[in-house]
């Protein structure tokens, strides 16, 4: 037979791992087959059969084979249990997969050799890119896996089974980690997530899984991420809260949003952590497309292969289109902050009965002014960013507020119609907590409130702007008497009042039309980071130096679909052959390859290979991993683990070489070995 165009290599034995064994290769064998008679692909499809059961049919009796198998050569090649049990792991690991699939490579005859699993099955689309024959030397071809249910119809037609696939998607493998799917295919929130699950926005690619650091949760994102948005009739405000990784190394620190078709619409240069607004036009299908970027992103640091650029921890809609929906809870407010009000009360109480300070209004517009913060102290419907003499945000058990010094600059812009603005504010150490004057004025000096400040007390004063208008207010502390300031050891910051809040106040006006500018950003608020990565990474500063910006590679589920010339993975000696599980060895080839100049290509949609689901612990998946590890745990049986890929990935990213692991006599290249073709 002429030589194959491509050689699809798997391995299995007759012992029905995972459940329904048989059936899962019936359906990988009879769709291959049929895809490369439809396609007419010269190819050839070998199953190693390691260390056959004893007691069991072999697979060229045990499953079902065509008379006919078209441009598709079948061959089976046997490692007997003679050389199994050379290994020091032969009694409780009855498969080594890695090294069964490099005795495959070995003696595989096409020009490109697809290394994948017996329980997957190659869509058509998938299956004519491979027939006309594109493919290029020096790539490694890899894809997203999409997990489907394991009922595919082991007696039906192609067709059937690959409808089936279609329909009864669970989850997808993907570059940035495992995500289960929604009938709609969004990826499905996580426990915990920092979007709300009715807010109408979704995740793309881009972004990892949601951690948890400390007390906050956050998602990670690479050079670029993607959101999928429902957005608001008449458009809508985004908003974003975020700080800088190690990924984009020292501030300022840019990120760039980019719409569906990849125009930059939108800039922020922020030096800690931010929260930004973006202001997102509606779409005709109703979703809309924003792509976040990192221009300056992708370092890499020696513990973790993710490129960390920005964390995220909140994304919202805001302003107009939901105000008062991101309003807490009236109890949840009241038990939130009731020692802020308790402290409200007293000082009304003290002020006496005919104080302002001692009316339910009072009392009453301040718990809905702190119900309408967002994660600042700052209105959520609104855009807010701070200038000279704000320090930054401070939590102190449940109090959250901002201390101010003197010539208090704020910019706003108020686009729901709201005419008036209101403030929580207390004196402060530098005037000795004394009552004083509040006086606000425009950026220009016209006077537009002054009220007296005894102990916490509530200000409202109209804007001077018309709605959707930016302006400026100024804020200083007059008439605080004469006395000596309270000083804080180690502290020297001029702390005249904090403000607990400020928020759209009572007053209403007609809100503006839609600006005629579709999209449009704003930074609302700056802060000190939580995290100083220059500091954390301080004294590997050399490693991350000579790592610069290196590949992210595709790694989940790398053993269902690795593809490149046959060449290419002669030089590699095929995959590392250690006596242990095979986890993260084809993590390995991947940086190896890419080390030694195989540039990674991803195939993309409708580009797929389907895997059909198995018991849970018997593969690597989420739900699994805990039992898979118990298992092998239990069996004394060695594997490679996060960190250790890690460590080796370093080295390669730091020296540019790859890991080489074996000998010229990989994939048992020494023996002879029984081949049938059924």
């Amino acid at each position: 037979m002429a030589q194959p165009y491509i050689s699809v290599i798997a391995t299995a034995r007759n012992d029905n791992h995972g459940g329904n064994l048989l059936g899962r290769i019936q359906v990988f064998v009879d769709a291959w087959i049929n895809q490369a008679k439809r396609h007419n692909l010269a190819s050839e499809l070998i199953l190693v059969e390691w260390n056959p059961p004893a007691d069991k049919p072999k697979l060229a009796e045990a499953l079902r084979w065509p008379k006919d198998t078209g441009p598709c050569e079948i061959r089976i090649i046997e490692v007997p249990s003679e050389v199994h049990v050379r290994y020091q792991h032969a009694a409780a690991l009855p498969l080594y997969q890695m090294i069964a699939k490099n005795v495959g490579i070995r003696r595989a005859r096409g020009e490109f050799l697809l290394i994948t699993n017996i329980d997957v099955v190659f869509s058509s689309e998938l299956v004519d890119f491979l027939a006309k024959r594109q493919l290029e030397n020096r790539r490694l071809y890899r894809l997203d896996r999409t997990d489907v249910d394991r009922d595919v119809p082991v007696d039906g037609t192609l067709d059937d089974q690959l409808a089936y696939c279609h329909s009864h998607v669970i989850r997808l493998f993907t570059r940035d980690g495992v995500f289960p799917l929604t009938p709609e295919g969004f990826r499905v929130y996580e426990q915990h997530d920092i979007v709300a699950t009715d807010s109408g926005i979704w995740f793309g690619s881009g972004w990892f899984e949601v951690e948890l650091y400390t007390d906050e949760h956050f998602r990670w994102m690479r050079d670029e991420a993607e959101l999928h948005l429902r957005v608001p009739a008449g458009g809508g405000t985004l908003q974003l809260e975020f700080e800088a990784g190690p990924g984009v190394g020292a501030a300022p620190h840019v990120l760039e949003a980019l719409d569906g078709d990849s125009r930059k619409v939108a800039e922020w240069s922020v030096t800690g952590r931010a929260v930004v607004r973006l202001v997102v036009p509606p779409a005709a299908s109703g979703l809309q497309v924003v792509r976040l970027r990192a221009p300056d992103g992708g370092r890499g640091v020696p513990a973790d292969l993710r490129p960390m650029n920005f964390r995220f921890f909140r994304i919202e809609w805001v302003g107009a289109s939901a105000p008062d929906g991101n309003m807490l809870p009236l109890g949840d407010t009241i038990q939130a902050t009731r020692s802020t009000l308790a402290r409200m009360v007293d000082a009304g109480v003290r002020a006496g009965a005919g104080s302002a300070l001692a009316t339910p209004w009072n009392v009453w517009q301040s718990i809905g002014l702190l119900r309408k913060r967002g994660a600042d102290i700052f209105d959520a419907g609104g855009e807010f960013q701070t200038g000279p003499g704000w320090y930054h945000l401070e939590k102190y058990g449940p109090q959250r507020f901002r201390w101010a010094s003197s010539n208090v600059e704020l910019q706003v812009r108020l686009n729901d119609g709201s005419a008036s603005l209101g403030l929580l504010v207390e004196p402060g150490p530098a005037i000795g907590f004394r009552p004083f004057d509040l006086v606000v004025t425009a950026k220009g000096g016209a006077l537009l409130k002054r009220a007296r400040i005894r102990g916490l007390t509530y200000v409202e004063f109209a804007v001077p702007a018309a709605p959707g208008e930016q302006f400026t207010l100024v804020l200083n502390p007059e008439n605080s008497g004469t006395g000596d300031a309270v000083q804080f050891e180690g502290d020297a910051r001029t702390m005249n009042f904090r403000v607990y809040g400020c928020v759209r106040g009572s007053r209403k006006v007609a809100a503006p039309r839609a600006s005629s500018t579709p999209w449009s950003a704003r930074v609302v608020s700056l802060r000190p980071p939580d995290m100083d990565w220059m500091d954390f990474y301080k004294n590997q500063q050399r490693e991350i130096a000579e790592m610069g910006r290196p590949a992210f590679l595709h790694l989940f589920a790398c053993g269902d679909f690795q593809m490149m010339a046959r060449q290419h993975w002669f030089d590699m000696r095929g995959y590392a052959e250690l006596d242990q599980y095979s986890m993260h060895l084809d993590s390995i080839l991947s940086y190896a390859a890419h080390h030694m100049g195989v540039q990674e290509t991803m195939l993309m949609p409708p580009l797929r290979v389907f895997h059909i689901e198995h018991d849970v612990g018997t593969g690597w998946t989420p739900e699994g991993d805990k039992k898979l590890t118990e298992r092998l745990a239990k069996k004394s049986i060695q594997t490679i683990v996060y960190n250790d890929l890690a460590l080796m990935v370093t080295q390669m990213r730091r020296l540019q070489t790859p890991l080489i692991f074996n000998l010229d006599t990989w994939g048992l290249g020494d023996c002879e070995l029984e081949e049938s073709h059924p």
